[in-house]
């Protein structure tokens, strides 16, 4: 085991910043879908299952009878029992007995170190649970376009991954094919302008839908079932997700009579076109009609966010009276957290009747969504938020031993997206971005 050593962090026994936080790239710390949903959590007890009663049918007769005439025979009600099982999530880093000796000449570069590495961990546990919550409940960290036998791959969206994640390169068709070079490949670079992951060597045989993804965690052969939470885009579908991940909530969405576990989706059989406000509108209105609920949520990346300023800007008017600068000026406002991404969980300044509108830098491209914020939901177990072992078992210690001449710090979690309601959520799909 190559543990983390003093010329690894070098820089950071150096000096004591005095605020770190301004060299991090911003792609380190989006993790905004998360941040909105953990607002609302469930702690799932017992053996981390959550079993939630959805009633299809309503009990009961109303009607109109005759004076003294008979009564009407009741209909009994239907129901379904959704279960949901906690995904486990250990996260883990070492540091050498040399670096921590070398460390404590200084109690300020000894925490200083001690805090970097946690904050290191953190950012990268919360960009993978974004990851998960984003993609269809198998962790995509990049997903492919069109064939792609180069290297570096590219992305239909800012890839999810860092330089020096252990990643595979699954066959979309199976989730059980690795592709080539795409076993337990390490990435080596990542161009988020270009949307560009390097690899290390080209790929053969790919096609649209092939995705990276943490090694080892969504490979039929070697888990049987996916390691990574349910995903907004599969959970928000009318059709079950892969095999890998299994039916939302134990419920196949294809029996009939079970069209009330379905989302609607509108989409525009592969060919993109131009967001509209009457396309908006009728997602609003489906996710009334169908699951009697109301949207507070509308998601989508960068890109179709300018595609809705352009909206706006095509309702503004000038004053004749006078030829001053428009109020606020050309472009998106900066101020305060009203900025785009300046909230934790991505609220822009915009709104479509009166719902915020989110972006996320990593969502899907060309898609947009909608969902009432109070159907969707984050299960955890009994620490709400990922956590070192040391603080969850107070018997463990926070520095683990090893075999070698160095210490590991453990973080674990069990977590889950949960719905009572995927109607309550809408997808559109083959939306424009340019």
């Amino acid at each position: 085991m190559a543990a983390t050593a003093t010329t690894d962090l070098i820089e950071t026994l150096k000096y004591t910043y005095a605020n770190t936080d301004r060299v991090l790239y911003l792609f380190n710390q989006e993790t905004n879908l998360f941040n909105r949903l953990k607002r609302k959590q469930a702690e799932m007890g017992g053996r981390g299952q959550f079993l939630m009663p959805i009633l299809t049918k309503n009990p009961g007769t109303w009607k109109g009878i005759a004076q003294g005439g008979a009564l009407p025979t009741a209909v009994q009600p239907d129901s379904q029992e959704a279960s949901y099982a906690l995904k486990e999530f250990v996260g883990i880093y070492d540091i050498s007995w040399k670096l921590i000796q070398d460390a404590r000449n200084s109690k300020f570069a000894f925490e200083n170190v001690i805090k970097q590495m946690d904050a290191g961990i953190q950012r990268r546990i919360f960009r993978l649970i974004n990851a998960d919550l984003l993609g269809t409940g198998r962790g995509e960290l990049l997903t492919l376009g069109g064939a792609d036998n180069t290297d570096p791959l590219t992305s239909r969206y800012l890839p999810r991954v860092e330089v020096g994640m252990v990643v595979d390169l699954m066959d979309d068709s199976d989730d059980d094919t690795k592709l080539t070079n795409g076993d337990s490949a390490t990435v080596t670079a990542v161009d988020p302008v270009n949307r560009t992951v390097t690899i290390g060597g080209n790929s053969s045989g790919t096609a649209a839908g092939d995705y990276l993804t943490i090694e080892d965690t969504c490979d039929v052969s070697v888990t049987t079932t996916s390691r990574h939470m349910n995903g907004i885009l599969g959970v928000i579908d009318s059709a079950n997700p892969n095999s890998v991940v299994g039916n939302v909530g134990g419920i196949n969405r294809l029996t009939a009579g079970n069209e009330f576990w379905q989302s609607v989706e509108l989409g525009n059989s592969g060919t993109n076109r131009v967001m509209t406000e009457d396309l908006l509108l009728q997602a609003e209105d489906a996710v009334r009609e169908k699951g009697g609920a109301m949207l507070t949520d509308w998601w989508s990346n960068l890109a179709i966010g300018r595609r809705y300023h352009e909206i706006l800007r095509n309702e503004s008017y000038y004053s004749l009276g006078r030829v001053t600068g428009l109020d606020g000026g050309v472009g998106r406002s900066k101020s305060g957290a009203s900025s785009p991404g300046a909230d934790s969980d991505g609220k822009s300044i915009y709104d479509f009747s009166g719902v915020a509108w989110h972006f996320d830098p990593f969502f899907e491209a060309n898609t947009i969504v909608g969902f009432d914020q109070s159907h969707f939901m984050i299960g955890h177990g009994e620490n709400e938020l990922p956590a070192p072992i040391s603080k969850i078992f107070p018997d463990k210690p926070s520095f683990k031993d090893t075999t070698s001449a160095a210490y590991e710090v453990v973080w674990y979690w069990q977590g889950q997206l949960i719905t009572d309601n995927p109607a309550a959520g809408v997808k559109i799909s083959d939306v424009a971005e340019s």
